[in-house]
C-alpha cells in the first residue's frame, strides 16, 4: 500500500515538473519571435497609455513613443524624455528643466522601450493562456526576476499579440509597491523618423535650465 501511495506521488510530481517545463518552453517560443520581429525592425513609432498606481498615487499618462535600437524618444503631458543609448534627457515642462543623467543611473525609471525587450534579461517566463480583447486573441505570459535581490521588480504580467508579434500590454509590480499598466497603441514600423530624433537640441527649449547628474 504505501509502495502504491509512493509510486502516485511520484507520478503526479513528474507530471506537475513536466507542465511547468511545457509552459515555460511555450513561453519562451513565443516571446523569441517576438524578440527577433522586433529586432528586425528599423524603428517603432506607437501611442501608450501609462497607468501608475500605488499608495500615494493613482493617475494616467498618455503619450508616444520611438525606439531604434538602444535610442528611444517619448512624451507625456509633463515630460520629454530623450535617449542616445548612453545619456538620457528629461524635460520637465512645467519646469522648463532638463535633467541629464547617465542611462545607467536611472535605472529605476521605465521607458517604453524596455516593454520590447524586458523578458531578454534576468527573467523566468511561463506561459499562462489566452484571452480574447476587441476580436483579438492575447497570450498571457508571466515574468519573474532570477536575481530577485537586485531586480526592481516583483512580477510582470505579459499579453502578446501572436499574430502580430508584437507586444500588447504589460502589468508590472515593482517591489516597492507600485503597479504600472502599460499599453501600447497603433504600432507602426519603420516609419521616417527626424535625422537627430534622439539629440537633445536646447535651441528647441528656450531659457530651459540644464541640470546635468553626470
Amino acid at each position: 500500500m504505501k509502495k502504491i501511495i509512493f509510486l502516485s506521488i511520484a507520478v503526479f510530481y513528474i507530471q506537475i515538473f513536466s507542465y511547468a517545463q511545457d509552459t515555460e518552453q511555450k513561453a519562451k517560443d513565443i516571446l523569441s519571435e517576438i524578440s527577433s520581429q522586433t529586432s528586425s525592425y528599423e524603428n517603432m513609432t506607437f501611442d501608450f497609455t501609462l497607468g501608475i498606481k500605488s499608495q500615494d498615487i493613482n493617475e494616467v499618462q498618455n503619450g508616444k513613443a520611438i525606439i531604434s535600437e538602444n535610442n528611444f524618444y517619448y512624451q507625456t503631458t509633463d515630460r520629454e524624455v530623450i535617449s542616445n543609448g548612453t545619456s538620457v534627457w528629461t524635460y520637465m515642462k512645467e519646469d522648463n528643466e532638463c535633467y541629464i543623467d547617465d542611462i545607467n543611473d536611472i535605472s529605476e525609471d521605465l521607458n517604453p522601450s524596455e516593454i520590447m525587450t524586458i523578458w531578454e534579461d534576468n527573467f523566468k517566463v511561463n506561459y499562462i493562456d489566452e484571452v480574447t480583447s476587441n476580436e483579438q486573441t492575447l497570450q498571457r505570459i508571466k515574468l519573474y526576476p532570477i536575481d530577485v535581490k537586485n531586480s526592481k521588480y516583483h512580477t510582470v504580467i505579459l499579453k502578446v499579440n501572436q499574430a502580430e508579434k508584437q507586444v500588447h500590454s504589460a502589468i508590472i509590480k515593482t517591489k516597492d509597491g507600485i503597479t504600472l499598466s502599460f499599453k501600447i497603441k497603433d504600432l507602426l514600423a519603420n516609419q521616417k523618423i527626424k535625422e537627430n530624433q534622439f539629440k537633445w537640441n536646447p535651441s528647441l527649449f528656450p531659457a530651459v535650465e540644464e541640470i546635468d547628474n553626470r
